[in-house]
């Protein structure tokens, strides 16, 4: 466990230094630091809970949340490698490593589009859709624990903050 795991001491730490940027900068206000560093905390945690979990599948998230798209995708539809780039939020060269990797395990094939003989969609196999139902109930079990502690007024704060943060990165990446 880290230095500032405990929510207590991050919280303390956090709130220190935050002051002491606004008295080091004080045409700036430093309070954002908070948020964001609890939100790096979350994230840290949430990485290797990750790792926890995957790991014995032999998966990492990015590989599980490919696989789970193409198992929550209807049948009649398919998904092709650039449409799952664009959800999994990978790079061109990122995805294919994921697909290769995902491929030579047998958990999914590259099979031409149906409709277009230029289009490979991907189908994930019967062995990829007993591994990605089995890592996504492993890791929902830990993940619910962790989400008892919030009610159901603070999941919607939370998840309406979350969108409000999202939607502003967005605004500046534009």
């Amino acid at each position: 466990m880290g230095r500032f795991d405990r929510p207590e001491e991050l919280s303390v730490h956090l709130t220190q230094i935050a002051g002491l940027w606004n008295e080091l900068l004080t045409d700036l206000d430093a309070s954002g630091m908070q948020i964001f560093g609890r939100i790096d905390a979350v994230a840290r945690n949430w990485a290797a809970l990750q790792r926890e979990v995957l790991t014995p599948f032999g998966i990492n998230y990015a590989e599980l949340t490919t696989l789970g798209i193409l198992r929550t995708t209807l049948p009649a539809l398919r998904r092709s490698p650039t449409e799952l780039r664009g959800l999994v939020g990978q790079s061109s060269a990122g995805m294919t490593r994921i697909l290769d990797k995902l491929e030579a395990e047998g958990l999914l094939r590259r099979e031409s589009a149906l409709d277009d003989g230029r289009r490979v969609d991907i189908v994930l196999s019967q062995r990829g859709k007993r591994l990605v139902e089995a890592a996504f109930r492993a890791l929902l079990v830990p993940q619910n624990e962790l989400l008892e502690s919030l009610d159901s007024r603070r999941m919607d704060v939370a998840i309406g903050a979350l969108d409000s943060l999202l939607a502003a990165f967005e605004s500046r990446r534009r």
